[in-house]
């Protein structure tokens, strides 16, 4: 037979409510008390039914948050963060993953809607409108990242891009650089397309030369082949803004193949700071996206949405900066 919570309130000597509030940690409970249930617990082999609990309540305690992929190392930073400020609020995490195609990405919804999760942080730009507007239907709160709409059950979370890429193209402008070259990610996904923009403005502002903007996939192989093309050039570049760091490494790595030193003749600056580029050789300078605070920013976010009568959307902003390390230096022309 399952052991019941009643069970555990015998064998402690106290009762069900008292083990209900040790359980869910919804009232303050004497250390000497707690100890008691606690071991009472373990000797029962006691574990709450999720399923039950669910029915009761009508909802889980629990936080969805759907991404695109795992492996890309722009999120692990961001899943922690967000799956460490549940853990403070006593809330479990459901992760879910599109890995950019559409019948995962309905999966993932799908799994959020049937395990009635409180609310939706959407930290994927590739997520259809319409699978947004399925967690809305039956009134599950949603922040997405960069969404184009904010209202009811609807917030927006968004990287500001301006501050770190002023102060990275600032950067290689006091160091002498003016041909310059810019390697992205699709434009497909709308942090490629934000983040190409606001370069090519920073750019034209400083009155640097845009030799070439050229789109690729994201990975190091984009990188590496918009880096081939790159330096077969007539006209070389001093200078490349990759539009992530994984785009990066794989341009540097190119750049080392052709005999091209970095920073010597060469100088590189990616986005994101991925714990990798610290120990790049030499570490990459980077616009970094602080994913930490993104992460924290976005629960915030949700838990506020979800504890207000009206459940007015609203937005934020996390602004980045910019991390110099040695693969920027001095233009070779003045060196």
């Amino acid at each position: 037979m399952p052991v019941l919570m009643k069970d555990v309130a015998a064998r402690a000597g106290v009762s069900i409510t008292t083990v209900s509030h040790v359980l869910n940690g919804t009232r303050p409970i004497a250390a000497a008390t707690r100890a008691l249930v606690m071991n009472a617990i373990e000797e029962t082999n006691y574990y709450t039914n999720a399923v039950a609990r669910l029915l009761v309540k009508g909802q889980s305690d629990t936080f969805g948050l759907i991404i695109s992929d795992i492996e890309n190392p722009f999120f692990p930073e961001l899943v922690k963060a967000f799956e460490r400020s549940c853990s403070s609020a006593g809330l479990e995490l459901l992760l879910g993953m599109t890995n950019y195609e559409q019948p995962k990405a309905e999966a993932a919804v799908r799994r959020m809607i049937e395990n009635r999760v409180r609310g939706v942080a959407v930290m994927t730009s590739q997520l259809d409108e319409r699978l947004v507007e399925r967690l809305l239907k039956v009134e599950i709160p949603v922040v997405s990242l960069d969404s184009p709409k904010i209202g009811r059950n609807r917030c927006r979370a968004s990287i500001d891009y301006a501050k770190g890429i002023a102060e990275a193209v600032d950067h290689l402008h006091e160091l002498g650089h003016i041909n310059v070259a810019i390697a992205h990610g699709p434009l497909r996904r709308v942090s490629a397309l934000r983040y190409r923009d606001v370069l090519v403005s920073s750019i034209a502002e400083r009155r640097m030369r845009l030799l070439e903007v050229i789109e690729g996939e994201g990975g190091p192989e984009g990188g590496a082949l918009a880096t081939r093309k790159l330096l077969s050039a007539k006209t070389r570049p001093t200078a490349i803004f990759y539009g992530n760091d994984e785009m990066a490494i794989g341009g540097m790595g190119e750049a080392s193949k052709l005999g091209v030193s970095v920073p010597e003749e060469l100088s590189i600056v990616g986005s994101d700071d991925i714990p990798f580029a610290r120990y790049c050789h030499p570490p990459l300078s980077t616009v970094r996206i602080p994913r930490d605070e993104l992460g924290q920013e976005i629960f915030r976010l949700l838990e506020k949405l979800i504890a207000t009568k009206r459940r007015r959307g609203s937005e934020i902003a996390v602004a980045t900066s910019f991390v110099s390390r040695g693969s920027s230096g001095r233009a070779p022309a003045v060196r």
